[in-house]
């Protein structure tokens, strides 16, 4: 019995350790019913005494009529250009963009062009892009044809032996979560956290939204991200 006590006050300690999310999503949110999926996303992020959170979305101005500014969360703007594993990365943002595309810095063309009206995320379903590669995500306010872009961003796909290491690494890690009998969220949930600790934000961000049926508390998670970072 006494063993039975220790290792449920053990599990009880290490749920609890878990922390918030990017350090803005506030904890009395799920205080009340916390799960242990909650938890599990709330230990990627940083806890709230850390001084600044690991994504600093950038807040651009609106146009005349536009009642909402555009905050660029992934990519955002730090001061050194994000580096991406995925080459087919995922954009996060929250205000009114009508249309974004991705194309390489001193180009003329665009690789991608895609209509995203009406929503604040969205996978680039482009073309792979090059490992080692900087492009730019550029954003547009109007969905015209030749409307021009109001801002862009830069971001890097990861040189390739650092990205083929990560991608064998998590080859594995899948395995042995599904030998476990891991569900899509668990697992999408530990390759968070492996991108997490190698501080590569925006890979984090696309695992999160990656998962196909979210349990409630991560939906919760999802649809506050937007709004706590971008005040």
């Amino acid at each position: 019995m006494n063993q039975i006590k220790s290792k449920l006050r053990s599990s009880i300690l290490s749920a609890t350790a878990f922390i918030s999310l990017f350090s803005l999503i506030t904890q009395p949110i799920y205080a009340q019913k916390i799960s242990l999926n909650t938890a599990f996303w709330n230990k990627i992020f940083k806890p709230i005494k850390d001084p600044e959170p690991p994504i600093e979305p950038k807040i651009g101005g609106s146009r005349p009529g536009e009642a909402i500014p555009i905050c660029l969360i992934s990519p955002d703007v730090p001061t050194q250009t994000r580096i991406i594993w995925n080459t087919k990365p995922f954009f996060l943002w929250k205000g009114n963009i009508k249309k974004i595309a991705v194309g390489i810095p001193g180009s003329q063309e665009y690789l991608k062009t895609q209509i995203v009206t009406g929503i604040q995320n969205i996978n680039y379903t482009g073309q792979a892009l090059e490992p080692g590669k900087t492009y730019r995500l550029f954003i547009f306010l109007s969905e015209l044809k030749n409307a021009s872009p109001t801002k862009f961003i830069p971001f890097k796909i990861m040189e390739a032996p650092q990205r083929n290491r990560i991608d064998g690494e998590l080859k594995l890690l899948e395995r042995l979560e599904k030998n476990q009998g891991a569900n899509s969220e668990t697992i999408a949930q530990k390759k968070a956290e492996y991108f997490a600790d190698k501080g590569l934000w925006m890979d984090t961000l696309q695992q999160a939204y990656s998962v196909p049926n979210p349990s409630p508390e991560l939906s919760q998670i999802l649809k506050d991200i937007p709004n706590q970072l971008c005040k």
